[in-house]
């Protein structure tokens, strides 16, 4: 379902056309509403990169979130550093989404007098959304799940334990 109302994402639209290489204004390959629905895709998947820093409302426009740490006064509502994450993180949605959209129709065939292959188009695809993501992950540093601190707990009852209760 696409983002048909305006948004105050929309000033990235013409950055994110430019990342995808849809340039033509005369044949774009995205709609504005499908580009909107990518941003605020990308916002929503930052989200957990900046410890919720960028919060979303029902009507898809995004806001700072009260708690979080700023260089910047608002406004701008988004800083002019997060805004390349942003237009990177959607770029990957929109390519993952066009990957998916065209994986059965890759392959290729080949008779005696034709032959047909589209696998390298695909290859080059894949090829630009790994080059979108070490470009995003060399800026922003990936969450990462870690282990909880250890504790130390005293074991009773066992041989030659110093921590024994009452020494039995």
């Amino acid at each position: 379902m696409p983002i048909s109302v305006a948004t105050n994402l929309d000033y990235l639209i013409e950055d994110l056309r430019v990342q995808l290489g849809d340039t033509d204004s005369t044949a774009y390959r995205y709609l504005d509403e499908w580009l909107r629905t990518s941003l605020v895709m990308g916002v929503k998947a930052l989200q957990r990169w900046w410890n919720y820093k960028y919060l979303i409302d029902d009507t898809y426009n995004i806001y700072r979130n009260p708690g979080g740490t700023y260089i910047f006064p608002n406004p701008p509502i988004i800083e002019p550093g997060d805004e390349r994450p942003i237009v990177l993180m959607s770029s990957i949605v929109t390519k993952e989404g066009t990957l998916q959209g065209s994986a059965w129709t890759v392959g290729s065939w080949k008779d005696a007098e034709i032959s047909y292959s589209n696998i390298e188009a695909s290859k080059l695809r894949q090829a630009s959304l790994a080059k979108d993501w070490e470009e995003l992950t060399s800026i922003l540093k990936i969450p990462q799940k870690k282990l909880l601190n250890s504790y130390k707990s005293t074991l009773p009852g066992f041989k030659d334990n110093p921590y024994e209760v009452n020494g039995k």
